[in-house]
């Protein structure tokens, strides 16, 4: 049986493997150009590799990847934290969701940099490293509010929340 091998340096050039017909195909995820598409990129590639023989490089780290950009779309509008503040009741339950995503941030890295270390010990990995300041960034905010201070106070970090997220869902997602 003969594997033909194509390259994915996008989210674009996944999208276009949709276009194959090939029954057996070794995909080499080389890249993509943000955290972002993450999920829509790992969706399409397990969804196609599972309707034929295709064999797919760094999927596993792709995957937990996309776990990245999944929790960061429950947390990339804290706005809503805020909204739901107002509401009676809601300041709870949104500072534990909050306070779960950032633990679940924080251990998707850690995997992140387990994966790479397997694969290349000397990779450069900066999303791990930015999926941690995000993580321990929204433990604390969450923390420091469930410990006493208000919502004023978490109002006036919004912003500085944001940041943080925004730079890791536009950072360059490179496979060893």
């Amino acid at each position: 049986m003969v594997y033909e091998s194509v390259c994915c340096y996008s989210g674009v050039d996944v999208q276009a493997l949709q276009a194959r017909s090939d029954e057996h195909l070794v995909v080499d995820l080389v890249s993509l150009e943000s955290v972002r598409v993450a999920l829509e990129s790992y969706e399409l590639l397990r969804q196609m590799a599972g309707l034929r023989s295709w064999l797919c490089s760094n999927l596993d780290l792709l995957s937990l990847v996309a776990g990245v950009a999944l929790v960061l779309r429950k947390v990339e509008l804290p706005r809503l934290l805020v909204q739901e503040a107002k509401l009676e009741g809601g300041v709870l339950e949104a500072l534990l969701l909050l306070k779960n995503s950032a633990i679940t941030l924080l251990h998707l890295g850690e995997a992140i940099k387990e994966g790479l270390e397997q694969v290349d010990e000397s990779f450069d990995d900066v999303i791990s490293r930015r999926v941690r300041q995000v993580g321990v960034s929204l433990k604390d905010t969450a923390d420091q509010v469930l410990g006493g201070h208000n919502i004023v106070w978490l109002q006036a970090r919004v912003t500085l929340l944001l940041q943080p997220i925004n730079a890791l869902l536009a950072t360059p997602v490179i496979f060893p």
